[in-house]
């Protein structure tokens, strides 16, 4: 073959080259590596460059396969006077109707102290024997009732055709006790799970009306216990029932353990409440969920919202629990350039780390985060619309709790304008975070927006119920006399009204699962 000849090959084939690149490269010049195409297990799953004009897209990467994980700043080209951004992690399951490959650990921890009376534990046992029925042959179940001491109604058993009806029937049979030790029927329930949890996904039910007057008793030691759940793998979903219940124990359980907390104002509401994380639990894809983030040198940590983390050196570890078909969980940092230089600076590299429960495999993927640090404010960017919706989550949830906190001493107008504040902040940040928010996300940036607003918003009118008065005097007739009305009891104080108690129940609640 003669030189002209090479040399024209060579040139072809280099062009070949560059157009296949380009079609297969998204706008901003990344693009996520085939896990399947890549025999190296150090880049499967990753985002890389593979050329274009990578400063427009710096600061957000998007990677995964049964979870997906999106990563993005909230300013990819940052004003060096500000030095200060936040980094935002997105994972989420985008529906995959695979199905799950591992088996339900269930564990259902019931409350049967004497306030328990009546329709809520004829309801609450209604509710466990609806999840049981909701449980997958070849799955185990256990059951724990609980007073000032615990029962173990149904050791581990695997649910089958011979077995669920006897289960059943054990939880049918539960009668109601004395006084209440949540941290007595937490301890039994875990120990029960770990019995049974090689190759299954557990988790724990844990239901309650009352205030633990046995036991352990302080928000501190429920955190300890269900930090001992979470090493476990095990994550607890807390129902709290009507409005006696202590919501800082049940929210700082589901919290630390990476559960879920519920607010059954109504006993009635029970069933639809175990049916509904039945089937969480049974369409379960992944388990185990960690994100690491790797902040480059010169980056520091200020802050790490609404969830638990672990910090050593310059990474920190979120652990985000189990993942159900569709859902989809959130993590925001702070973060501070110590010495910022003009140019591209790199923040971090992100990793996650998972069991795959519908591949049956160890799953992980990753992505790198940077910005452009300018000396220009007209080139710096605005707040990322779809961080801004989250920055805002935070701040609301926070908002929730900091007006429970003024409501129950008394504080009614003082939690109310701290609600109408946060209200205000959040009319004048949606229109200019929908803007900022990528066209397609622009509508989720609305709806995250309007659920704070609406969870605001309640909370405002119920702080605001009205309180009873006296029957005022009437007139006797013909007497010119005033005769004093009915006996009339004193005024209830708005934080004891039920209207009251039932809004710092609700805004426990909303705010944990806006921290979501």
């Amino acid at each position: 073959m003669t030189p002209q000849k090479i040399a024209v090959l060579s040139a072809l084939g280099m062009l070949l080259t560059s157009v296949s690149v380009y079609s297969l490269t998204p706008p901003g010049g990344r693009a996520t590596v085939d896990p399947v195409a890549t025999t190296d297990p150090a880049l499967q799953g990753t985002t890389v460059a593979v050329g274009g004009d990578l400063s427009s897209d710096l600061g957000r990467f998007t990677t995964g396969g049964t979870l997906m994980l999106e990563g993005r700043l909230g300013h990819p080209r940052l004003l060096k006077t500000a030095g200060e951004t936040f980094l935002m992690l997105e994972v989420k399951n985008e529906g995959s109707q695979a199905n799950s490959q591992a088996a339900a650990n269930l564990s259902l921890v019931i409350d049967r102290s004497g306030s328990m009376k009546g329709s809520r534990i004829q309801n609450a046992l209604q509710a466990a024997v609806r999840a049981v029925d909701e449980l997958q042959d070849g799955d185990v179940v256990s059951v724990v009732a609980f007073d000032t001491r615990t029962s173990v109604i149904v050791p581990p058993t695997t649910i089958g055709p011979g077995t669920r009806s006897r289960v059943i029937a054990d939880i049918r049979g539960i009668t109601l006790g004395g006084d209440t030790c949540i941290s007595c029927g937490v301890d039994e329930g875990l120990s029960l799970l770990g019995q049974r949890s090689e190759g299954r996904v557990s988790r724990m039910l844990l239901l309650s009306d009352g205030d633990a007057n046995n036991g352990v008793r302080d928000v501190p030691g429920f955190r300890s216990i269900a930090q001992r759940a979470h090493d476990r793998g095990v994550s607890i979903t807390t129902i709290g029932v009507d409005i006696a219940y202590n919501e800082k124990i049940l929210t700082a359980i589901a919290q630390e353990s990476n559960g879920r907390h519920y607010f059954a104002e109504n006993d009635s509401q029970l069933t639809r409440i175990f049916e509904q994380e039945a089937e969480a639990l049974k369409t379960t894809v992944a388990s185990g969920v960690e994100l690491a983030v790797d902040l480059a040198p010169g980056v520091e940590l200020d802050r790490v919202f609404d969830r638990t983390f672990r910090r050593a050196g310059n990474r920190v570890t979120v652990p985000l629990g189990s993942f159900s078909r569709g859902e989809v969980k959130t993590a925001l940092l702070k973060v501070r350039l110590a010495r910022p230089e003009l140019g591209e600076t790199a923040i971090a590299d992100v990793g996650m780390t998972y069991r795959d429960l519908v591949e049956s495999t160890d799953g992980r993927c990753s992505g790198k985060l940077a910005l452009e640090v300018t000396d220009d404010p007209g080139l710096a960017s605005t707040l990322d619309g779809i961080v801004a919706g989250r920055v805002q989550r935070s701040e609301t949830a926070q908002t929730l709790q900091q007006a429970n906190f003024l409501f129950k001493q008394g504080r009614v107008e003082e939690a109310r304008r701290k609600l109408d504040d946060q209200r205000a902040t959040l009319r004048s940040e949606a229109t200019r975070a929908k803007s900022a928010a990528p066209k397609a996300r622009a509508a989720d940036v609305g709806r995250d927006f309007d659920k704070q607003a609406a969870a605001l918003e309640s909370a405002s009118t119920d702080f605001d119920a009205p309180r009873r008065f006296a029957t005022p005097a009437m007139p006797v007739e013909g007497s010119g006399q005033v005769a004093a009305g009915p006996a009339a009891a004193p005024p209830a104080e708005p934080q004891n009204t039920r209207a009251g108690q039932t809004a710092v129940k609700r805004n426990e609640s909303n705010a944990l699962e806006l921290g979501f």
